[in-house]
């Protein structure tokens, strides 16, 4: 449960809550990198540029399964093209210069999206500074957790020796049963889990996630309120 007021934000123990699982991505998510062959220099690049997990893990699977790296990166791209469309979610909800916007392109995720769309019930404001909050705390721990998997990875190797394989799928879990409070997040979670699912034993690997990523497209129909609530009138 997020608690928060209109004018503090988000407390500290959300917060801190929110870093410590970015962490534990980060953790999980160099690892499997190192573990593909991926420099130590590139898997800092992509964990600061590209600022997407589930787009690093799609990359390791292409290149793990044999593939080479263009369609290695074209996985990665997809996968992560969900944030432009979060991204866009974000248009008008508060006024924002050039700079600003260029940075809520950037830092765009669910768990930040999604408390800033629930924020915005309070106002502008509001829905800006939760989003920030969020998404810098988020960011913060993601650079850090991929700097120490990727000290874990280059020293123990096998990631499946310490039980770190286990951390993003559990992460993932947590994010999709939040999700599914609401109506437009639990339609793109159960889409693509169903898809994904359904697709994984007769298609070559890497290809169930990146149709499973086309579930989002069909959440922008769904209504961006929790279940129960109905429209005002």
């Amino acid at each position: 449960m997020v608690h928060s007021t209109p004018k503090a934000g988000l407390s500290t123990v959300d917060l801190v809550a929110l870093f410590l699982a970015a962490v534990a991505i980060g953790i999980a998510v160099s690892p499997i990198m190192v573990e593909v062959g991926t420099p130590s220099w590139v898997v800092m690049a992509a964990c600061i540029l590209v600022f997407s997990g589930t787009g690093e893990l799609a990359y390791a699977s292409v290149i793990a399964s044999g593939g080479s790296l263009g369609p290695a990166l074209v996985a990665s791209l997809l996968v992560s093209s969900r944030f432009g469309l979060l991204a866009m979610s974000m248009t008008n909800r508060w006024p924002a210069g050039v700079w600003e916007r260029v940075g809520v392109s950037h830092f765009a995720a669910e768990p930040s999206v999604a408390g800033a769309i629930e924020a915005g019930e309070h106002g502008p404001d509001h829905a800006r500074r939760v989003f920030w909050q969020m998404a810098v705390w988020m960011a913060v721990g993601w650079v850090a957790g991929s700097a120490i998997g990727l000290v874990i990875g280059n020293v123990v190797g096998d990631i499946r020796s310490v039980g770190l394989d286990a951390v993003f799928p559990a992460s993932f879990v947590g994010a999709i049963v939040g999700a599914l409070r609401r109506q437009d997040t639990a339609v793109a979670a159960l889409l693509g889990a169903g898809a994904a699912v359904a697709l994984t034993p007769v298609l070559p690997a890497g290809l169930p996630v990146l149709i499973a990523a086309l579930a989002a497209v069909a959440a922008l129909w769904a209504p961006e309120r929790p279940f129960g609530r109905t429209a005002a009138r």
